[in-house]
């Protein structure tokens, strides 16, 4: 009789455990985008798409030439980004690799994103363009 308790209980614990593991929270969509801050592409740095409501995860990506990828809750979402534009080019290491050219990146001024934009993400491949004025440039 205290075999069979046992088993079942085990059964049981294995169960929960399973439908714990396979609930991986909310469905996420990918989404495209660039991001400019005056027309001006933002060439490298980061974007974070946050719960307007507050309630939920927080999503993000890298900027890479102006563009990201992300995988994004859907829902209304308020922006923050963090970037870099390219300002001219260096040779990195003359000695070793003569010839070779490297980008010479300046931050943006946090003050141009503070701007709130606020985007509503509702479906997979949707296209999210983020263009901030740039004031306070």
């Amino acid at each position: 009789m205290k075999n069979k308790f046992f088993l079942v209980l085990s059964i049981l614990a294995l169960c929960s455990i399973v439908i714990v593991g396979c609930n991986r929270g909310p469905k996420k969509v990918q989404i495209t985008g660039t991001v400019k801050v005056a027309d001006e592409l933002v060439d490298t740095g980061s974007i974070t798409f946050d719960p307007a409501d507050g309630q939920g995860p927080s999503d993000g990506a890298r900027i890479t030439d102006g563009a990201f990828t992300a995988e994004v809750t859907p829902g209304e979402k308020i922006v923050k980004v963090n970037g870099s534009k390219v300002v001219g080019q260096f040779e990195a290491d003359p000695l070793a690799n003569p010839g070779v050219m490297s980008n010479k990146y300046e931050d943006f001024p946090p003050k141009v994103f503070k701007e709130e934009i606020k985007v509503t993400i509702e479906k997979k491949g949707q296209v999210v363009d983020v263009q901030y004025s740039g004031e306070g440039k």
